[in-house]
């Protein structure tokens, strides 16, 4: 029961909104957390085992924010009982030491649980690889272990909430219930969007009632992303797997064929659940951050990065960037290179400093696949590359007497853009790491697109009639994502349309999903490809 099924919008999502809607304001945020619960337990197939693992992020999150809390209270009763400076000061310091403690207790308590769930065979693995390549026969065993479902997404909203507790930007959650409904709210367990306490808490706890006008937006808004990924990203399955096919010896334009199919299907998968997640979160009023910006309008590889899965890269540039560029080894690096070295130069390593932890976590939070690691390295690369040579760029420019507003610039630069993107997703999507420089490599050998006329690309799966549809529906998100680059709210307008026209096009929508989407029987269900993340 994913978004994206049946039994989920015209069934689940009512029952919950009516149970929702006869209760007592106070106690609606009960109605979404056994909802949630109920959810989790069929999405992972129908185990009880599993919920044991967001429950322990939730008891653990929870209790290390009132135990912070209560540090902090401590320190400012010892504070209003002494007048001295520097015993105050002695007082300050050592409460700071006591609750970076705890936090990182916390932070390492939920660590250990992801590391131990997502990596620990991978772990074991390539220590097996590296004993048999020194001689050594010992051999450690690997484990059957089970995968929570969306654990690496709820672990980091549990790490945030610590975070901002420490830093007292949030008041320590007094329930445990609503830290769990905090962590496992339907909408985002399965595949994010990560997000802040701050972001969410008034409105997932407020119990407001439910708007017809919110029913409305959502519906149309899950329609819209359930289109997107039934009709054309799920249909784009057979060809981006049989491209990919470790056996099938992709050439040239065939192997860009795969990395821009995937990155098309991988986009319109994730967006689309995205679509589908905010949508209901929308439909009991409850605010979720935005996790796409039309990102293949970006101009340079970090701006990508902050219109593609933008929660994520919020929550490494507040809990990982931040704070190494404002460690005592980035003042130092500051104090070192002052008068030494070079303005730009000194704010490049600076930038290098901060950046290299991000794009490891990036490349690491994917999974335990070496590609993933590259995955992130590679983008690393390319964004000091990008910062190293920005200041050249703009004094070309200057010399061209153009800016980077000029439409001609501002075109290759989206171009040079896509380029990046579509490399990156090839070393993303490949198996293994050997096979994805194979697959680059070949690019470039007899390099044609010739695929394109000749037939070959009905043998990848798909017949001319899915390539249509592809190409018909591709036009419609194209023409959408353009009207919304320009500024146009569509959902705010189509708001202001009368009734029957509102309803009008989400039936619209559902009669494409149910005349051109895939399911059913003899259909191979495509996974979220972000659920396994």
């Amino acid at each position: 029961m994913l978004y994206y099924k049946l039994s989920y919008g015209v069934l689940f999502l009512p029952v919950t909104m009516i149970i929702y809607q006869l209760i007592s304001k106070r106690f609606r945020w009960v109605a979404l957390l056994i909802a949630s619960i109920f959810f989790y337990y069929i999405v992972s197939s129908y185990s009880i085992k599993y919920l044991a693992f967001p429950v322990l992020g939730a008891v653990i999150t929870w209790g290390i924010g009132l135990w912070l809390e209560k540090l902090e209270k401590k320190r400012k009763e010892m504070l209003g009982s002494v007048s001295d400076k520097s015993e105050k000061s002695k007082i300050k310091a050592g409460f700071t030491k006591k609750s970076r403690g705890v936090l990182i207790l916390g932070i390492l308590a939920l660590l250990s649980m992801l590391l131990y769930l997502k990596y620990f065979n991978f772990f074991i693995i390539n220590l097996n690889s590296v004993l048999a390549k020194l001689s050594v026969e010992h051999k450690f065993s690997v484990m059957e272990i089970m995968i929570p479902l969306g654990v690496s997404f709820y672990t980091m909203q549990a790490m945030g909430y610590m975070a901002d507790v420490y830093w007292k930007k949030v008041p320590a959650e007094k329930n445990p219930l609503k830290m769990l409904l905090f962590l496992t709210f339907f909408p985002t367990i399965v595949e994010g969007p990560i997000a802040s306490y701050t972001d969410v808490h008034k409105t997932l706890f407020g119990g407001e009632s439910i708007d017809p006008d919110n029913v409305i937006r959502g519906y149309i808004r899950i329609s819209w992303g359930a289109m997107k990924k039934l009709v054309i990203a799920d249909r784009l399955y057979p060809a981006v797997n049989a491209l990919f096919d470790m056996s099938y010896e992709a050439k040239g334009g065939e192997v860009l064929a795969a990395a821009v199919l995937f990155t098309v299907m991988e986009y319109l998968d994730f967006s689309g659940c995205m679509d589908m997640v905010l949508g209901s979160a929308t439909v009991f009023g409850v605010k979720l951050p935005e996790n796409f910006r039309q990102p293949f309008f970006a101009r340079n590889a970090s701006e990508f990065w902050r219109r593609w899965h933008i929660s994520l890269g919020v929550w490494f540039k507040t809990y990982i960037f931040y704070p190494v560029s404002m460690s005592n080894l980035a003042k130092k690096w500051g104090k070192f290179s002052k008068g030494r070295v070079g303005k730009h130069a000194s704010r490049m390593v600076a930038s290098a400093m901060a950046l290299l932890p991000v794009w490891i976590c990036n490349g690491l939070w994917h999974g335990p696949k070496w590609t993933y690691i590259f995955y992130g390295i590679f983008y690393f690369v390319v964004i000091m590359t990008e910062l190293i040579f920005e200041p050249l760029g703009d004094m070309i420019l200057a010399k061209l007497k153009l800016t980077r507003e000029n439409k001609a610039v501002d075109f290759i630069r989206i171009f040079r853009t896509w380029i990046v993107i579509f490399v990156g997703e090839l070393f993303f999507r490949a198996d293994t790491l050997p096979y994805s420089f194979k697959m680059f490599k070949s690019m470039f050998s007899g390099f044609s697109l010739s695929f394109l006329w000749n037939g070959a690309a009905l043998g990848w799966g798909l017949d001319i009639y899915d390539w249509l549809v592809v190409l018909f529906g591709l036009l419609i998100v194209i023409i959408v994502n353009v009207i919304k680059e320009k500024g146009t709210d569509i959902l705010g307008g189509l708001l202001e349309k009368p009734m029957a026209l509102r309803w009008a096009l989400t039936l619209g929508i559902l009669f494409i999903i149910l005349i051109f989407g895939l399911y059913g029987p003899g259909y191979q269900e495509v996974d979220m490809i972000y659920a396994g993340f």
